[in-house]
């Protein structure tokens, strides 16, 4: 049996403390599982670096108030795998981190365990939200929800599950048009409140925020 790789693990949080406490912590709690490779305050100074780094753990709210969304894009766009690790009590942050592409989100006041537990999943491929999150995504009523329908839901959740068009008007027992019909009345619904889904990521990301669709391996 082959040991697992190391996780070559960033951490970009503004508050050195918690670089330095966290950092130290998952080499002393994960041993050879996961290597702290940087820490730095902000992205723009994390790329500038050209880290090489598996994960990358992200604080949500960082001293330049930049926004989590761009970053998470700017990260992605590198190759890097992103787990928001944050106190994760403001919502329409989380929602703007997932919607750049966050591969998952880990509170601090989880245990050290739980956070090396996310670390692993989200390096191989994995998305990484609880029930607990999730649930406070449904339950924020800042949100403005597209406020889908049960068949529009089961479309979508099968749609960005990987199905084609066909595979899942099989599944529903319903046409190729009803589901291309259904597609596009999800899209018209996502506009009109202001969270355009104009392709199947975007469509994923959406599921994703409004808890249709649970965690699921992430496509490459």
């Amino acid at each position: 049996m082959t040991d697992s790789p190391t996780i070559r693990t960033a951490i970009i949080d503004d508050h050195e403390a918690i670089r330095l406490g966290v950092g130290a912590a998952l080499e002393q709690h994960a041993g050879n599982r996961v290597e702290v490779v940087s820490s730095h305050e902000n992205v723009d100074e994390f790329l500038a670096d050209d880290v090489d780094a598996d994960v990358v753990m992200l604080d949500l709210s960082l001293g330049d108030d930049s926004d989590p969304k761009d970053n998470v894009e700017k990260l992605a766009e590198r190759g890097y795998r992103i787990l928001v690790y944050s106190i994760a009590d403001n919502m329409r942050l989380v929602r703007r981190a997932l919607a750049g592409g966050a591969d998952g989100v880990c509170r601090k006041a989880e245990p050290i365990a739980q956070t090396i537990e996310a670390l692993e999943a989200v390096a191989n491929g994995q998305m990484v939200l609880s029930q607990e999150i999730l649930g406070a995504i449904e339950s924020d009523t800042s949100y403005v929800a597209a406020q889908l329908g049960p068949r529009e839901k089961q479309v979508l959740s099968l749609y960005v599950a990987g199905l084609e068009i066909p595979e899942v008007a099989g599944t529903l027992y319903i046409t190729e048009n009803s589901v291309k019909e259904y597609l596009k009345r999800i899209r018209v619904k996502y506009t009109q409140v202001n969270r355009p889904a104009n392709n199947k990521l975007e469509l994923f990301r959406r599921a994703i925020e409004d808890g249709i669709i649970p965690p699921v391996e992430r496509r490459n």
